[in-house]
């Protein structure tokens, strides 16, 4: 296979790779890595797990490990508008030339090996790879789904990190906070850290795991700290309770906390126009209350799903607003009909697309209105690029 430039051929031979299996298994990926001689134990990895908050914590850890003047290395996903945006040193993407290099070398190991990674599989040991050659200080690595068998769990961190659990992707991690925090404490290790703001039943699944494994646990407090979404308070105290760990100063911590970026998160876009993918049933609870705290005249509401979202309970908790609903889908073929989203709510508007949805919230709202453009992260994706 030629690779040369990040072209729709070489994007659509990573598409294309399975996303899904029926037995998960880190099989693959240890024997990959191991042949490439574990990229990833050459890293100073901060591992980051949960249901909600994981991208938000990951960007302040990182914008903080920058600003204290860390080479710094960030792996997240899924991406918003770009492919590049899943691997980042100091805010910059992984180039297109990186990409093709990277991917051309995987396949070939694949080959040899005779194994066959899954997308995320493959992009997870890229970033080890990339990570390791440009020498990175710290690397701040998301966990795509759960924890116990994601394919980030191959690392030894320096730090694990929980964030808030709830329910979400059931029919992978199971139905009860128990079984999903069993999951998500799948990342714990040996002795290493742990920063958790979990409460309830969470924390104790959390706080037994650590026992057994003679693990230190950091249980986090909210932030007194003024971000215009509440949750972040949560989010930002998580961040700071790792970055206390690692030694940084308080004062890159203030302003690398603060001033960090992550779109799509309580994100206006323009004065009357506010973008957050919450797409499970807590995060929207969350996004709620802080909404609820804004100052408009009425409010517009664009909401697409997907298909294995909880719709029911995200329904529940959006129609709290006293709002007119604009429903569609993100450009995916696993999103939930916008006909079939309307079941859930009294007479709303249907667009048969992102940028349908927006036109008509726009058409219907004055300037002393308020837009939310809420759901999907692909759908927030979408309304980025048709906004920006």
């Amino acid at each position: 296979m030629r690779f040369t430039e990040l072209s729709n051929r070489s994007l659509d031979y990573i598409y294309k790779l399975e996303r899904f299996v029926e037995d998960y298994s880190l099989d693959n990926m240890n024997k990959l890595l191991t042949a490439i001689n574990n990229p990833e134990d050459c890293l100073n990895i901060i591992h980051v797990a949960g249901t909600n908050g994981k991208g938000s914590v990951c960007s302040m850890i990182n914008n903080t490990l920058i600003e204290a003047g860390y080479k710094t290395g960030m792996y997240t996903s899924p991406h918003m508008t770009q492919f590049n945006e899943r691997i980042k040193i100091n805010n910059e993407n992984i180039s297109d030339k990186d990409v093709n290099k990277l991917i051309k070398r995987i396949v070939t190991i694949e080959k040899q090996e005779g194994i066959k990674l899954t997308f995320f599989e493959t992009i997870t040991v890229m970033a080890f790879i990339y990570f390791k050659e440009q020498e990175v200080d710290y690397v701040v690595l998301e966990t795509g789904l759960g924890g116990r068998l994601d394919a980030t769990n191959t690392c030894t961190p320096i730090i694990s990190v929980i964030t808030r659990i709830g329910k979400d992707h059931t029919a992978i991690l199971g139905k009860k906070i128990k079984e999903i925090t069993m999951e998500k404490a799948g990342i714990i290790k040996e002795g290493i850290p742990v920063v958790t703001s979990n409460e309830g039943e969470a924390l104790e699944v959390i706080r037994k795991v650590c026992k057994e494994k003679n693990c230190e646990l950091i249980i986090s407090e909210e932030a007194d700290l003024d971000f215009e979404a509440d949750y972040q308070k949560e989010n930002a105290g998580i961040a700071i309770a790792t970055l206390v760990i690692l030694g940084i100063g308080e004062k890159e911590i203030l302003t690398g906390v603060q001033e960090a970026y992550w779109p799509g998160r309580f994100e206006f876009v323009e004065k009357n126009i506010l973008l957050d993918c919450a797409h499970n049933p807590d995060g929207m609870k969350a996004l709620v209350k802080s909404v609820s705290k804004l100052d408009y005249d009425k409010l517009f509401v664009v909401i697409g799903l997907m298909k294995k979202a909880d719709v029911k309970r995200i329904s529940e908790e959006i129609k709290v607003l006293d709002a007119q609903f604009i429903v569609t889908k993100p450009p995916m073929k696993t999103a939930l009909q916008p006909e079939k989203l309307a079941e859930q709510f009294h007479h709303p508007s249907i667009a048969s697309s992102v940028k349908e949805a927006i036109t008509l919230a726009k058409e219907k709202a004055t300037k002393k209105d308020l837009i939310l453009i809420t759901g999907s992260i692909f759908l927030i994706g979408t309304a980025l690029k048709t906004l920006k």
